[in-house]
């Protein structure tokens, strides 16, 4: 069976530079904005296309990779207005956060995964709301504090009209921790969700770990985060077995991150940033990166930063010829 692979919305991580860079290596079926942070105001269109510019190109990144757009709150009016006015500007894929851990979130995200009732009236009023040709999909967690929540928690969003739950498979509680990872768990709550489909979430970095997940989880669709910055093309090694990124490659797709985000307005402090930032999380898996990024982390210009990219990269080529 063909699997489906999304990009996540990487709070912080994946702006839409960066959703550019990872899309154009990664093959993903679909991505997702950052989440856009609903109160009790009904959001601007122009704050949306402000956050989100593919409004302007379609609802799509540079390649043509369809995105979601995600909203979190905790008021069903103004979340499902503004939704609506995201579905006006073009937007046929909105996704409700309730996964979020972060604690400066506030009555929003996992937080509302101890208030099913509440999650149950968001998700109801907004596909009232929305059009029938407009998808509406949510992200949650196992539980709040335990994972023995989790079928109370899809009971209360699997309804009629939602296409996808995608569930990050620990708690909030846990965090984003190695040990609080829980795949089998996901494995019984595809009977409570009945026609709504499940897409795993959690440590999906690898071909094998895809596999590995599959037959816990009993899911064809995952949904990958951090693992897209040591693996740029994690997408196509999930779906196709395709061969991970070199290291020299991995590094090509950083200069690709500092032109990308040297094109926007943006400083050239924060151009480099959000470079030594896309490497930081390379090396969480590639440990070879490591002497380098300590190096490259005390560069302090665009023109520095890509002489000691161009020339890591030339011997890392030199290193891959001769072990091939």
């Amino acid at each position: 069976m063909a699997k489906t692979v999304y990009l996540a919305p990487l709070e912080g991580l994946a702006d839409a530079p960066m959703r550019e860079v990872l899309c154009r290596h990664g093959h993903y079926d679909r991505c997702y904005s950052e989440f856009l942070r609903v109160t009790d105001l009904v959001m601007p269109e122009k704050t949306m296309i402000r956050e989100v510019p593919e409004f302007n190109t379609g609802c799509k990144t540079a390649d043509g990779t369809p995105i979601g757009i995600q909203f979190l709150g905790d008021n069903k009016d103004t979340i499902s207005k503004s939704a609506l006015k995201a579905y006006n500007l073009g937007a046929r894929f909105i996704d409700m956060n309730f996964g979020c851990p972060s604690r400066f979130v506030h009555h929003g995200g996992a937080m509302l995964l101890k208030e099913p009732e509440l999650m149950h009236s968001i998700v109801s009023e907004l596909r009232q709301t929305l059009p029938d040709d407009c998808s509406l999909s949510v992200k949650v967690r196992l539980g709040f504090s335990d994972q023995s929540e989790a079928p109370e928690i899809i009971r209360s969003i699997a309804l009629d009209g939602v296409s996808e739950i995608t569930v990050h498979c620990r708690t909030r509680k846990g965090l984003y921790r190695d040990d609080a990872l829980n795949w089998s768990a996901l494995k019984d709550l595809h009977e409570i969700a009945g026609r709504v489909k499940l897409i795993a979430n959690g440590n999906i970095n690898s071909y094998e770990d895809s596999l590995l997940c599959q037959q816990q989880t009993l899911c064809d669709s995952f949904m990958c985060g951090r693992g897209a910055f040591s693996v740029p093309n994690l997408g196509a090694v999930i779906k196709d077995k395709a061969k991970p990124y070199s290291l020299s490659q991995i590094l090509k797709t950083d200069i690709e991150v500092i032109e990308t985000f040297s094109k926007t307005d943006r400083t050239q402090k924060v151009v480099m940033d959000r470079a030594k930032q896309f490497l930081g999380y390379a090396r969480a898996h590639r440990i070879e990166l490591k002497p380098f990024f300590l190096v490259f982390c005390r560069c302090q210009n665009i023109k520095e930063g890509l002489e000691l990219l161009e020339e890591k990269i030339k011997s890392e080529e030199q290193n891959e010829s001769w072990n091939n």
